[in-house]
């Protein structure tokens, strides 16, 4: 599992494709990167400046203690933010540039969740060549999952889900890369420090990570102990000390705000529809339901299968798993991980995610999709490429419209007939039929109107195809 053109050719039609679209992030984005300016520019915590009228990042997202105002949200993708954008502040500072708010927020959606989507989808291109041995077959399943899922909107709007599915990914790939190349000594100390670095800061950006930080865990020390590591010293220590950085920043920032290490915002919502929700079960998870279950799943309001139909053929990929033997590790730790999010996302109060098309709650799961995936028989490919190019066309509309979809019928789903409301085709796509497109460099650097404007990417991803399908098997070269 190396690094290859292949590979590096999909990490740019990924950057490309993320950086193509963007769309404001509302409350949700506006209150995690209000924190990320007061800390750049105001060294403060609290973010009464920027969520006021004329702070530019209004917000109804937001957490109030001892008469200040402060983000509700996970912090991990406002720290991060902040840490990219610090020294480019400053720098621009020095010759009396200052970007507006549009700027800033583009800025750091690209650098903050764009590009670290990107690596994400190139690891799930070498894993999944690693276990197909078709170049073609793994960049069908990059597509499906990276362009072809919600992956792809939220890779252009600034959340914390799809930063926090590619750190959990990150962690997957490096106990992977141990797995198949456990005699590389100068991955001993780094991989496991990694690792856990990854999966702390993916618990910082998500605190619900950790219903896949667990798995990951075991899966690590499992690949440890057949590596003849478990009982060194470095390979608990290592992972743990660096785990823990993520989780004293969060305990630090618990005490300087709340006064608490274990205290968090949603304690100290203002919203009272929020307080109320938040107030049942464990911060608003109860039991799982199974009517969510199905609405989450299988229902076309926003159910991931018809949203991403690609996403049907994990399950014929899960049952060729089971009959290899060595795919099973795998397959209980994708099993874990997707069983996990959909059940807790079932029993939220709000499982449909708010203002969303989809239900973005459960983001972090999708990237381990690439393991079942990776399992389909080669002879299904025409039939997954056809899914996936259905897949993608869904999330192009999407990104080209919105992402942020009102969500009042959602509240109601389960009085609307089966057929009769679709978040992408009642919401979306209207939208584009009134010419009513989001900001996308079509648009912006070509001066491209309408559905046009779509077309440089989807040429550029047409483009693509072509030379990997017609790259020699088995070979780094491309038909260039």
């Amino acid at each position: 599992m190396r690094l290859n053109k292949t590979a590096i050719l999909i990490f740019f039609l990924l950057s490309i494709a993320y950086g193509y679209f963007y769309q404001d992030p509302g409350a949700n984005g506006n209150s995690r990167l209000a924190l990320t300016m007061s800390m750049v520019k105001e060294g403060k915590l609290n973010i009464d400046t920027f969520t006021s009228e004329t702070g530019g990042y209004r917000s109804s997202d937001f957490a109030s203690f001892n008469g200040k105002i402060y983000t509700d949200k996970a912090i991990g993708s406002s720290i991060f933010a902040a840490m990219l954008y610090y020294p480019v502040f400053k720098l621009l500072g020095l010759f009396n540039i200052y970007l507006s708010v549009v700027a800033e927020k583009h800025l750091l959606t690209f650098l903050v969740i764009g590009l670290p989507s990107a690596i994400a989808g190139t690891m799930m291109f070498l894993v999944s060549e690693s276990i197909t041995l078709s170049k073609l077959q793994a960049y069908v399943i990059t597509l499906a999952l990276a362009l072809g899922s919600m992956m792809f909107p939220f890779s252009v709007i600034f959340f914390g889900h799809q930063l926090a599915a590619s750190l959990l990914f990150y962690a997957f790939f490096l106990i992977f890369y141990l797995k198949t190349n456990p005699t590389r000594s100068f991955t001993a100390i780094l991989f496991p420090g990694l690792i856990g670095l990854c999966l702390g800061m993916s618990f910082l950006t998500e605190m619900t990570t950790a219903i896949a930080i667990i798995p990951l865990i075991i899966y690590y020390f499992i690949i440890q102990k057949k590596n003849n590591q478990l009982y060194k010293l470095i390979t608990w220590l290592v992972p743990a000390v660096c785990g823990v950085i993520p989780l004293s920043i969060l305990l630090m920032y618990n005490s300087l705000v709340y006064g608490h290490p274990l205290a968090t915002g949603y304690q100290y919502l203002m919203d009272e529809t929020f307080v109320q929700g938040m107030s049942q079960g464990l911060m608003g998870i109860n039991r799982p339901s199974l009517h969510v279950l199905f609405y989450e799943t299988f229902h076309p309001a926003q159910g991931i299968f018809w949203q991403s139909p690609a996403l049907f053929l994990s399950v014929i990929g899960a049952v060729m798993m089971i009959k290899r033997k060595n795919a099973w590790l795998e397959l209980k730790l994708a099993g874990q991980i997707i069983a996990s999010y959909l059940l807790l996302n079932a029993g939220y109060y709000m499982w449909w995610g708010g203002w969303s098309f989809g239900v973005r709650h459960v983001i972090p799961m999708l990237p381990f999709f690439c393991l079942l995936l990776a399992n389909l028989p080669y002879r299904t490919l025409p039939v997954f490429a056809g899914l996936t190019t259905l897949s993608i066309g869904q999330m192009l509309i999407v990104c080209a419209s919105t992402i942020l979809v009102p969500d009042n019928k959602l509240q109601t789903i389960a009085q609307l007939d089966f057929f009769s409301y679709s978040t992408i085709y009642n919401e979306c796509l209207p939208l584009l039929q009134q010419d009513k497109y989001a900001w996308n460099m079509g648009s912006a650097w070509f001066g491209l109107s309408s559905w046009v404007s779509l077309m440089p990417l989807i040429l550029l991803i047409v483009f693509v195809t072509v030379l990997i399908w017609r790259a020699p098997k088995n070979s780094n070269k491309l038909a260039i």
